[in-house]
């Protein structure tokens, strides 16, 4: 497989410079600011090091808080200082908001959906405005502190079982279900995951499977004109947990619309039910295909630490 990627790495890099680049050239070309040229086809991509941000700084230095580097095939800019990033963050935010779409954010369904990677326009902003209010706010939190209550007591009454059997204690899987669960409640009210059962480590698996391969450097993002052939199966590999992600959304919707229609007198106030809301609302941009990816965005904060840490009571 490496052979195969370095023999294609050549190929672009015959076909950059000997037939793209010309064209190029006479179309007339941008101005950048100033930046290090770095190496032919794949421009400074080799050259950041395990430390980038040590890397970017260093940069700076010699060639200024504003410097454009090229990452591949595309062109990136770099501010780094608290200047410019007022300017383009404030002062010009609605010019700079748009964002490439990683090529493994795209293998979800409905990407179009989320709110980290769509444009910022009147969608967006609707999205976010029902986040600010219906979710991540101190009434919000002071609502679940019920929730946040129980679940300590349930982790401490698990602790004490185990340690009266001397059993060992996962505490890796431990808090991963207890964060599942509190996350779950607020958005469907029900448990995702039983904490003392093998459930949590598949649930786990499947939401660091998304997470790991979406923050995997892909070729597919600084080459987009090879994108569609997926060199290194990120896409494949990350589509079917998504897909799967989405399964699970889809009954927990299909049982709480049942539930609606059995008693829709009795809300569960949790954001589902919000989001629910706003989709039977007339004119409204929210559906059922388009709430699911706002959910997955809100299970990718979960702690899925990879070490595992068994504590046995003696």
């Amino acid at each position: 497989m490496e052979i195969f990627l370095y023999t294609l790495l050549a190929l672009i890099s015959f076909v950059w410079f000997f037939i793209l680049n010309p064209r190029l050239n006479r179309s007339g070309t941008k101005k950048f600011p100033p930046g290090p040229t770095g190496l032919p086809v794949v421009g400074y991509l080799l050259q950041l090091g395990p430390k980038p941000h040590i890397k970017l700084a260093e940069l700076s230095k010699r060639y200024g808080p504003l410097m454009s580097l090229k990452f591949g095939s595309v062109n990136t800019i770099v501010a780094s200082s608290p200047e410019f990033a007022k300017q383009i963050l404030q002062k010009h935010d609605q010019v700079f908001s748009g964002r490439p779409l990683p090529d493994a954010i795209q293998a979800q369904p409905n990407p179009e959906a989320t709110i980290a990677w769509v444009p910022g326009d009147h969608q967006w902003k609707n999205r976010r405005r029902i986040c600010n209010t219906q979710l991540f706010t101190t009434q919000r939190l002071e609502l679940l502190q019920h929730l946040r209550v129980e679940k300590a007591r349930a982790v401490r009454a698990l602790i004490r079982k185990h340690c009266g059997s001397s059993d060992p204690v996962d505490l890796g899987r431990l808090e991963f279900a207890m964060s599942l669960n509190l996350i779950s409640n607020s958005i469907f009210s029900v448990d995702l995951v039983d904490p003392d059962s093998d459930s949590a480590q598949e649930f786990k698996d499947l939401v660091w499977r998304i997470m790991e391969d979406a923050s995997k450097p892909n070729v597919s993002d600084y080459f987009p004109m090879i994108r569609r052939f997926d060199l290194q199966g990120v896409k494949r590999h990350i589509s079917s947990s998504y897909v799967r992600l989405h399964e699970i959304f889809d009954e927990l919707i299909d049982q709480r619309l049942k539930a609606r229609e059995l008693d829709p007198m009795t809300p569960k106030g949790d954001f589902l039910d919000v989001l629910l809301d706003q989709c039977q609302e007339k004119g409204s941009e929210f559906s059922r295909v388009t709430i699911k990816p706002m959910m997955v965005k809100k299970l990718e904060v979960l702690p899925v630490h990879k070490f595992e840490l068994k504590v046995a009571f003696l």
